[in-house]
């Protein structure tokens, strides 16, 4: 496919009245094309893709242009997805001797350094979300909402039923070749879609953690991050309390989609206070509606392995036999590094007090699991985690006391959370095999 979005439209002109789903081609610099933007301003997390977009996508009006809402926003033609583009990006973790203050983030866009080696150099890792395949990957297409069942595939609408792993709550067996309605049924589900497509993955939740994270330390008020707060907790809002609003912001409402108090996708009443990025152009509902299967890291036994980076995440199916099934003592020697997770001995929360909470290991070739652990938005040791947390991180919640035999890690909480949910949250207690009504998922894909 050439660098034209529109080569599947041949004999229309330029004229946007021309393109259905409000295509247009736009403008935009060379100098905006895969920049992540700065933390605090219009467009940061988001950005334009460098291409050429893959068969089946096309740009959305406004895509180039960062004072609209659908910069850095593309369209799945064939399932009328809608999805972001989010940048690679390189970032310096604040240890309070390195230039930054202890939990600064500085965030730096993908050619800001000639080379990965002159980062590192400078103390900047580029997080683990950017590689994929054996390859560092430019960026990745994510779905802006929780996927939804359109015409027997799972797509990315907003206002759309959201899919879960029950039977009794839009099913993901209700999708075209009829997916099994448990956690490891979303890789089958996210399919239906293309099979360029998987379940978002943990390391690009993880990606997102510095982001909000710097995004909240640097936005000084509400005009480029609608959940950004002078005091308290400045972290994205949603549908978490189990009355289709937010448990810290009850000026947020959402439509039900008739399923206890869970909400249609995308329909908070202020949509922006409840993206990643306080923007319209932002991924929506990353804190509560449902959670999110976040596949990457999984256990045999008691030991937890964490996909290599030479492992293609399209490639991954749901299985727990073969080489490349996602579970499973084969995949674990074939596609996966054993890895050491953080525990503590009750519930747990991230942040405590002053302490450091991300890594700042800057790769996978320094000893140890730090940059992994920052990869999956994971804290650093004990120390970084409490049964407080801290107002910086979202006071969100990571369990890990008790971890699963065919660990499936799930991401952001759902309606009914509460307190527990959160953008970040990860507790690891949720199996392959498991089924729930609050459970479902996103798709993304690679160039």
């Amino acid at each position: 496919m050439s660098n034209c979005v529109f080569d599947n439209f041949k004999g229309h002109n330029d004229n946007p009245a021309n393109f259905p789903y409000g295509f247009t081609i736009g403008g935009g610099s060379v100098g905006n094309i895969n920049n992540i933007g700065i933390p605090g301003q219009r467009g940061f997390m988001v950005g334009i893709c460098p291409g050429p977009l893959p068969t089946g996508f096309g740009e959305l009006f406004g895509t180039r242009d960062p004072a609209s809402d659908n910069y850095g926003n593309y369209i799945h033609i064939p399932s009328g997805s809608i999805l972001y583009w989010r940048p690679a990006y390189y970032c310096k973790i604040g240890t309070g001797s390195n230039g930054l203050a202890i939990n600064a983030i500085d965030i730096k866009p993908f050619n800001h350094f000639g080379d990965l080696s002159t980062a590192n150099a400078a103390g900047y890792s580029l997080p683990r979300a950017f590689y994929d395949g054996g390859a560092i990957q430019p960026g990745y297409f994510c779905d802006k909402y929780f996927c939804s069942n359109n015409g027997g595939i799972a797509a990315s609408i907003k206002n759309g039923n959201p899919l879960s792993s029950a039977s009794d709550h839009n099913p993901f067996s209700g999708l075209n070749g009829n997916p099994p309605n448990y956690y490891y049924g979303a890789f089958a589900a996210a399919k239906t879609r293309g099979a360029q497509f998987f379940p978002k993955s943990r390391f690009m939740v993880g990606a997102a953690v510095p982001l909000i994270i710097a995004h909240a330390q640097a936005a000084g008020s509400t005009a480029n991050c609608a959940w950004w707060t002078a005091s308290g907790v400045s972290a994205p809002r949603g549908c978490n309390n189990n009355a289709l609003g937010d448990a810290n912001d009850p000026a947020i409402h959402y439509l039900s989609d008739g399923y206890g108090n869970c909400g249609k996708t995308g329909s908070a009443n202020l949509f922006s206070r409840c993206t990643d990025n306080g923007q319209n152009c932002g991924e929506a509902d990353v804190n509560g509606l449902l959670w999110s299967i976040s596949p990457g890291l999984m256990t045999v036994g008691t030991q937890a392995y964490i996909a290599k980076i030479t492992a293609a995440m399209k490639d991954f199916t749901g299985g727990n036999s073969g080489a490349g099934d996602h579970w499973g003592a084969t995949a674990a020697a074939a596609l996966f590094d054993a890895i050491t997770l953080i525990s503590g001995t009750t519930n747990n929360y991230f942040g405590n007090g002053g302490n450091q909470v991300l890594s700042e290991a800057i790769s996978e070739a320094i000893p140890g699991d730090g940059w992994k652990l920052t990869g999956l938005g994971f804290p650093k040791d004990t120390n970084a985690i409490s049964v407080a947390g801290s107002a910086l991180f979202g006071n969100d919640y990571y369990h890990n006391q008790t971890v699963s035999t065919e660990l499936c890690v799930i991401s952001g909480g759902s309606w009914r959370d509460a307190g527990v949910a959160g953008a970040i949250a990860a507790p690891l207690s949720g199996s392959r095999g498991d089924s729930d009504s609050s459970i479902g998922f996103r798709a993304a894909c690679y160039l």
